[in-house]
């Protein structure tokens, strides 16, 4: 955030003057006390910088401390302003930002398409002549020698090419918006853009690069509405323009130091929308309102306390008037739980415990002292069937990880999907996929809803690739399984029984020497797509192998506690094989794998085009035919991938993005 020293600066030879015209004259308005400095729309002037950025960053109460306290200094003096004079001024400095707010600060742009115009930019009061004759006239948030936007009082973002002196608007239609982490409420991570086909994919380019600096954990999926793009960093939230990669604002918040969660790493997967509000969370566990043109902070909940393990990292799910957000903390030893809250007042609406407390039913499949801090985080966003009224989320492992002494039993409600009643988050049903885990085998992956006819009926359900090597699909209306299908080869049971529930054999309880158990780390919590007319489920996998043993010491204060540990695994680099695959829903049978180079990379996009995006671990974004699986396109950008990719359409122009560790890689058809 932009600092009162830099924002804030009056020449020191001004100041006796300046303290005269304040004690001899009793008006108290803008032209008298600050024009004489700042200018008369207070955007700077040779004797002092321009004050919009500050106002624009900072609340009313921080801004009236400033005005009232002075600092001389920096040779500005105190003003001693009643209520009335001060609200009368802050109304009038912030109509000349056109609306710029607290926790809103325009830094550093990224680079616009090919590179230029990059560089710092500073937000000023502008009116442009557009070249159809009419003005416009707002904040100028970025300008390049190509594009500008520009923020005007009704809040919304102009975007503008630019040719020497002459704007233009561009124009939005046609357009696809993508306003959700998995581009809609069910999860499915598929367009029906098809602009991008496999009869042109070869000449896909470059269109932009945004640049998140200081992100080498870069997981977000950025959201897309009327041209304007928003994405997250470690604490930071920024608008871009959609077309170009330029900075609107941002938005930052300290990270928290100490943290041993990956939210301590950076890890933040996005923004969810609301009309003209963002949310988003924080890695100290706080879900944040903003304001949708500015940047500005509307409203900040605390969810969990640091101190008891909490942390923040998915994206939260917009419901009617809630938003919903999980929780992080699966070997902090914090208790999980889904929490809404009301879009308007962040007031919270209600909360469901993944963990029962004593007493509670399902806290009989819990002997021992574990319970407590049983652990059973929601760090994937769930998804919502609007005509069931139910919310969907999946839950992580119990703690400690690799040893279930202190917690025999079946672990409700751990590794598991749970449907919630949107409107008071009671639990309508649950399905545990791994009861007793001793593997940290979370359940977080997505879970995608799809109708199809299901042996000759009608049914709703709920698809979904565990980390238990596993190919799951529900009835999402009771939770009943339907099938059970392997993705591949492993070795901890013989299949699922009519009883839903797994066939264990020897090597599914950790024990102190360890055990062998293969198929670990099968399908994680990169987003999975769903082609709808393929009827195929298309995931990231990993085979492998390790050896888990559980370890009898006790969790120390302050230190993640695994009780054991694993080796072996991993992706193809250490001997086994990663793959993006497909899997047919209709009959749980493999169509296609295309092997991956690593084990890590991203979730995948489907479109109509009929292509499947994703990023692979070496830094490769790659496009394979959606039918076959194999690869069409490829571009090397050097960064490694963590997060899962995404596409919008802008003025009739379509554009895939994937985050980098780098930043934002933006790809469209040459025009």
């Amino acid at each position: 955030m932009m600092s009162i020293r830099r924002v804030i600066l009056l020449a020191a030879g001004f100041a006796p003057w300046l303290v005269a015209q304040q004690q001899a004259r009793p008006a108290r308005s803008f032209a008298t006390h600050c024009a004489i400095c700042h200018g008369g729309d207070a955007s700077g002037s040779d004797r002092a910088p321009n004050i919009l950025p500050f106002v624009g960053s900072h609340s009313d109460d921080e801004l009236a401390t400033l005005v009232r306290t002075g600092r001389a200094e920096r040779g500005m003096p105190k003003f001693d302003f009643t209520a009335s004079e001060m609200g009368t001024l802050t109304t009038l400095l912030r109509s000349r930002v056109s609306g710029a707010a607290t926790g809103a600060t325009t830094a550093e742009a990224g680079p616009a398409r090919g590179g230029r115009g990059g560089g710092p930019f500073q937000a000023r009061a502008a009116t442009l002549k557009l070249a159809d004759g009419r003005s416009l006239e707002g904040t100028l948030t970025s300008s390049t020698a190509f594009s500008a936007t520009l923020l005007t009082a009704d809040g919304k973002v102009h975007l503008l090419a630019k040719s020497g002196d002459v704007y233009s608007e561009k124009p939005i239609e046609p357009k696809r918006d993508w306003t959700g982490y998995d581009g809609s409420d069910t999860g499915n991570r598929y367009s029906s853009l098809e602009q991008i086909s496999t009869t042109n994919v070869q000449q896909l380019a470059p269109a932009w690069i945004f640049p998140v600096v200081g992100a080498p954990r870069l997981e977000v999926t950025p959201i897309v509405a009327e041209g304007v793009m928003y994405l997250t960093g470690p604490n930071e939230a920024y608008a871009v323009d959609a077309t170009t990669g330029r900075q609107i604002w941002a938005f930052r918040t300290p990270r928290t130091l100490g943290l041993l969660s990956e939210a301590g790493g950076g890890a933040n997967r996005g923004l969810a929308l609301a009309g003209n509000r963002l949310f988003m969370v924080t890695d100290n566990a706080h879900l944040l309102a903003l304001d949708r043109a500015t940047g500005r902070k509307l409203w900040d909940v605390t969810m969990g306390d640091t101190k008891e393990g909490y942390s923040a990292t998915s994206t939260p799910l917009v419901v009617g008037d809630l938003v919903l957000s999980g929780i992080a903390g699966g070997e902090e030893g914090a208790r999980g739980f889904v929490d809404a809250y009301r879009i308007a007042t962040g007031e919270q609406a209600w909360r469901f415990w993944t963990i029962p407390k004593r007493g509670e039913k399902g806290s009989e499949s819990w002997v021992g002292n574990a319970l407590e801090h049983g652990c059973g985080a929601t760090w994937v966003t769930g998804s919502y069937d609007a005509s069931l009224g139910l919310t969907y989320w999946t839950t992580g492992n119990p703690c400690p990880d690799f040893n279930g002494d202190e917690r025999k039993g079946d672990n409700l409600y751990t590794n598991s999907v749970v449907a919630l009643d949107v409107k008071t988050g009671t639990m309508k049903w649950y399905y545990q996929f791994t009861p007793h885990d001793t593997h940290d085998w979370d359940a977080t992956g997505p879970l995608i809803l799809t109708d199809q006819q299901w042996e000759g009926r009608a049914r709703k359900l709920l698809v979904h690739a565990d980390v238990n090597g596993f190919f799951f699909v529900l009835d999402r209306v009771d939770g009943k399984l339907l099938r059970a299908s392997p993705l591949g080869n492993q070795n901890w049971t013989t299949g699922y029984g009519a009883d839903g529930r797994p066939v264990p054999t020897a090597n599914y309880e950790t024990t102190l020497e360890g055990i062998s158990t293969c198929r670990t780390g099968a399908a994680k919590w990169a987003s999975a797509a769903f082609e709808p007319t393929l009827k195929l489920y298309i995931t990231r996998v990993s085979e492998g192998c390790q050896t888990i043993r559980k370890d009898p010491t006790v969790p120390e204060m302050g230190q993640r506690f695994f009780g054991g540990a694993m080796a072996g695994g991993g992706g193809r680099a250490g001997g086994n094989p990663s793959y993006i695959q497909a899997m047919d829903v209709m009959t749980g049978t493999r169509k296609w794998a295309y092997p991956l180079t690593g084990g890590g990379g991203t979730g995948t996009l489907a479109t109509a085009g009929g292509l499947v995006f994703f990023g692979e671990a070496g830094g490769t974004f790659t496009a394979v035919n959606t039918a076959t699986g194999l690869p069409v396109w490829h571009f090397e950008t050097g960064q490694a991938f963590r997060a899962s990719p995404m596409t919008y359409m802008v003025g009739g122009r379509q554009y895939v993005v994937q985050a980098g560790e780098g930043g934002i890689f933006s790809f469209a058809l040459p025009r």
